[in-house]
């Protein structure tokens, strides 16, 4: 299989008519950039700070709240600097451009790290921010984006040279406010340009032979990984590679169409661009497998029953449609319910959401979906298939809605199911509370 796989990934390449690359944390750590983890290298770039604030790592270091904007501003120069500024292309930065060659191409990226650009691809749409960036605190939404790279080594060399003052902080040029690093969070503002492109760019492929390579994106975030998959399923001429070292996730939906490696990104761009085989583990394609036939139907609701006896009380249906968009107040709520399928949500405008989760195994977890971290809140999630879920809004800003999309599969009955309260509440005794409030009589 793994002769045929780095074959087949090659023969995809060449015959796609454009790429688009999806790319996370993991190729920002095939680079040498890891933001979670606590080494040599994290009081190298921080130095004195690590101690003073007991930052265990660059993420928590970039989110700190610094007792003043001196401190502030020190942290994200020296990360900075040393990651952005000082930046040269990496082997899997290398490798990945010459995998895309002349095709038309999109980079679509949780990364904060600008080095997509650095790099010299243009064609780039940074869902998260830029660290390059900046905005202004008091207006992030009127009064513009501004570039900081030079403006942030001049910061660091002042910091170096101790002679860093209150009036080297950033500021915005229409109202004099400090500017904020342009990223996920309270005053981000996503570029719109970026946005434009990418659309357009999806719009133009999305028909044709389009190829989406992912790099470094774990089966939980699925912010990028589930739209990106859908854009598979889309259309059979679609094709998908994933490289996930541990952690693959290639749905059935598309497992005909995916190939999966299961390696550093340098291991499995070696083999891409080669056509050969160098050891890297790999999974897929995976030939389509037959429908159960009605027997097997009967007999998969009859073990089922075994387990969730008289758990799903009722059912309804409604047409499948693409996408879903999901309007919710703090007077209506989406009630407890599943779907036959696993369903990625995702916060689209107004308050946080909170999505409250029952799993078939009997864990109870919650999501809060929005944009601040600081809340510890999140782009997106995914729900596994007979999770059922609840949603409310947070009604946390003053929007009095939230506003959320999920995608509905077009081959998909549609069908909702429905748990019953007192089953419910026996098998979930330590969340009542949410029980009764949001589960539909």
């Amino acid at each position: 299989m793994t002769n045929k796989a780095a074959q087949l990934s090659n023969q995809w390449i060449k015959e796609t008519d454009a790429i688009l690359v999806t790319a996370s944390n993991g190729f920002s750590i095939s680079e040498g950039l890891n933001l979670f983890t606590n080494d040599k290298k994290l009081r190298e770039v921080l130095g004195d700070l690590v101690d003073k604030y007991h930052l265990s790592n660059l993420l928590l270091a970039l989110g700190y709240p610094y007792p003043n904007q001196l401190d502030q501003w020190r942290a994200f120069a020296r990360i900075i600097e040393y990651y952005g500024n000082n930046y040269e292309e990496s082997r899997s930065m290398k490798d990945l451009k010459k995998i895309i060659g002349n095709k038309p191409y999109f980079i679509w990226t949780s990364n904060v790290d600008a080095h997509f650009t650095l790099a010299g691809l243009k064609n780039v749409f940074e869902i998260e921010g830029d660290w390059l960036e900046g905005v202004c605190s008091s207006h992030p939404d009127k009064h513009g984006i501004y570039q900081l790279g030079e403006k942030i080594h001049d910061i660091y060399l002042k910091d170096q040279a101790g002679t860093l003052t209150e009036a080297d902080i950033p500021t915005c040029d229409k109202c004099g406010a400090p500017l904020d690093l342009n990223l996920a969070g309270e005053n981000f503002e996503i570029n719109q340009k970026q946005v434009h492109n990418f659309e357009k760019f999806i719009t133009n492929y999305q028909d044709k032979k389009l190829l989406v390579i992912e790099l470094g994106i774990g089966p939980r975030n699925q912010m990028i990984k589930a739209p990106s998959m859908q854009l598979v399923a889309f259309n059979p001429k679609n094709r998908y590679i994933t490289i996930n070292k541990g952690e693959l996730l290639i749905p059935n939906a598309i497992k005909e169409q995916s190939i999966g490696y299961s390696s550093t990104i340098d291991d499995a761009f070696k083999e891409i661009l080669t056509g050969k085989s160098y050891g890297a583990t790999t999974h897929g394609p995976t030939p389509k497998t037959p429908a159960p036939s009605k027997k097997e139907m009967e007999k998969q609701e009859a073990t089922l029953q075994k387990f969730y006896p008289n758990y799903m009380a009722d059912k309804a249906f409604r047409p499948g449609s693409f996408p879903l968009y999901l309007t919710i107040d703090k007077k209506h709520p989406s009630y407890l319910h599943t779907v036959e399928y696993g369903q990625s949500w995702m916060y689209s405008m107004g308050d946080a959401a909170i999505v409250h989760c029952f799993t078939s195994d009997g864990q109870y977890y919650k999501v809060r979906l929005g944009l601040d971290k600081k809340k510890k809140e999140v782009h997106g999630f995914y729900a596994e298939a007979g999770t059922f879920i609840a949603i409310e809004s947070a009604n946390d800003t003053g929007a009095g809605f939230s506003q959320l999309n999920t995608d509905i599969p077009t081959n998909s009955s549609g069908e909702i199911l429905i748990p019953r309260k007192d089953k419910l509440l026996q098998l979930f005794p330590d969340q009542r509370e949410i029980i009764e409030r949001l589960t539909e009589e």
